[in-house]
């Protein structure tokens, strides 16, 4: 019944106004008794001194019987609603006004007695009623003395039995019933205008409540999310909430077309890998079967170049399945580079030698040029070797015979450039945003070249950016491309 938030602010006010109300009325009934015991014995708080002063009711220690019953008598007829009594030294009951069997205690504390003779100005002070062995009322109080001393205390309590009985009537009349009713009007009025207020307070809520509902029951073809309304800056928590919701509705939205692209590259790659691996596979059953059948039919030489292209087909499959395992690994959680302080000109200067002996085969020129005094930077060595390897050998595989690559490397704010040039048949503007994508191969078809799998730019990227650097690349169709990172100086953060 109460699972709302409206509800439970509701049901939360209700029982608030309740206890208040429950309290108010404890509170003014407790403050309008004070009230009146305070008025009471501040009117009276002589009373009990003047009719000691005209009257000695105790002399030598003895009652004066006859001038106590007068007394009693006369405060009866012109105040019915006082009570009083007569006590020796010691507080003891020596007289009383109330019935027979009406007076419960024989002895009144002198405590509140001698308070309120030594302190008049403040009131109320309540004093022990012999009426009742627990209660206490506001009284007021007087010595009896003589030219013996202290002879006693006339002590008129001022709320008597008949003032307690009107007072149980009082509180069955119209002013009391009339006052309850405004209170509980009042608490009426309060609860709705609260229900009124929550209502519109918590209407936002519900508008996101619904947005969320709405938003968690998208299929997620939508290319728009549902979004709270918000307009302008963020006002109070809702609003702020608002802006989170569709902040992270935003986010939502983008992870799933990051998700949808993912799956369709995942599909496009499996569709790349089960070609690529079923080509030289193929090929290699292929040989590998004409030798089996043909083998008293073949030439010494033809089965040697038989076996010689199985060979080459099978180092082409090892080294994609290789490449495969490479960026597998590197895209895992895996994944770790080892970084410790290098020098990239030396690094540059032994992969460049390397090279050479393939570059001159293809009659390539292939150079270095190094900046004196490079410095050192922090990196895995392995892995930056690999990119050197990488982009090298796609340098050679595109730049025909008689062409020229070249590796420089040198500081540019507090950055260590290395850039690798050639002068191949470039890149169109169309695919180089495509180069880096894996089993992207656009001169596959073209030209015919079977020897790349489309895996070494995806594994030079993934390295990079696990150094915290970027590939950059610019191209122009038959003059030539450059790949160029660079890392930073300095110790790793």
């Amino acid at each position: 019944m109460f699972r709302t938030l409206y509800s439970r602010l509701a049901l939360t006010l209700f029982v608030l106004l309740c206890l208040v109300g429950l309290t108010l009325n404890q509170l003014i009934r407790h403050s309008t008794n004070m009230y009146q015991q305070e008025v009471a014995q501040k009117l009276n708080s002589k009373l009990a001194f003047n009719i000691a002063s005209d009257r000695m009711l105790i002399r030598n220690q003895v009652i004066d019987r006859e001038a106590m019953n007068d007394l009693f008598q006369q405060s009866m007829v012109v105040n019915p609603s006082i009570e009083l009594y007569l006590l020796d030294p010691q507080g003891k009951v020596l007289g009383f006004t109330a019935a027979e069997g009406k007076v419960k205690r024989i002895e009144v504390d002198l405590g509140p007695v001698l308070q309120f003779l030594e302190n008049p100005s403040k009131f109320p002070v309540e004093g022990d009623d012999p009426r009742d062995p627990d209660g206490s009322k506001v009284f007021s109080a007087a010595k009896i003395e003589d030219e013996n001393g202290l002879q006693g205390y006339l002590y008129i309590v001022l709320g008597g039995e008949k003032y307690d009985d009107i007072v149980a009537l009082l509180r069955d009349s119209y002013i009391l019933d009339s006052a309850l009713l405004v209170l509980f009007v009042a608490m009426v009025a309060a609860l709705v205008a609260g229900l009124i207020i929550f209502s519109l307070l918590t209407k936002r809520l519900r508008i996101l409540g619904n947005v969320m509902r709405s938003h968690a029951a998208q299929s997620g073809n939508e290319e728009e999310a549902i979004k709270y309304p918000f307009v302008g800056r963020s006002r109070d928590e809702i609003d702020e909430l608002g802006q989170q919701f569709n902040l992270m509705a935003d986010k939502i939205n983008d992870q799933i077309q990051q998700l949808r692209r993912m799956d369709g590259m995942r599909r496009e790659m499996v569709a790349n890998v089960s070609h690529d691996l079923r080509t030289p596979l193929t090929t290699m059953r292929g040989y590998l079967e004409t030798l089996l059948i043909k083998n008293n039919e073949l030439s010494s030489a033809e089965k040697t170049q038989y076996l010689e292209t199985a060979l080459l087909h099978s180092e082409r499959l090892g080294k994609l399945v290789e490449e495969l395992f490479e960026l597998a690994r590197l895209d895992s959680c895996e994944s770790v580079v080892y970084s410790e302080p290098f020098s990239m000109a030396e690094l540059v200067q032994d992969v460049t030698q390397s090279f050479q002996l393939r570059a001159q085969q293809k009659s390539i020129q292939l150079n270095a040029s190094l900046e004196q005094r490079l410095p050192l930077i922090y990196g895995d060595i392995a892995m930056m070797q690999r990119v050197l390897e990488n982009l090298l050998e796609n340098g050679l595989r595109h730049t025909p015979e008689g062409g020229r690559i070249s590796i420089t490397v040198d500081v540019d704010s507090g950055q260590v450039v290395v850039k690798i040039s050639d002068t191949g048949c470039g890149i169109s503007g169309e695919d180089v945003p495509h180069i880096f994508e894996r089993f992207y191969q656009r001169d596959k078809i073209a030209s015919g070249d079977n020897s790349g799998a489309g895996l070494g730019l995806s594994i030079v990227k993934r390295i990079l950016e696990l150094h915290g650097s970027v590939i950059k690349v610019k191209s122009e169709l038959n003059h030539g491309t450059t790949f160029s990172f660079s890392m930073p100086v300095g110790t790793p953060s």
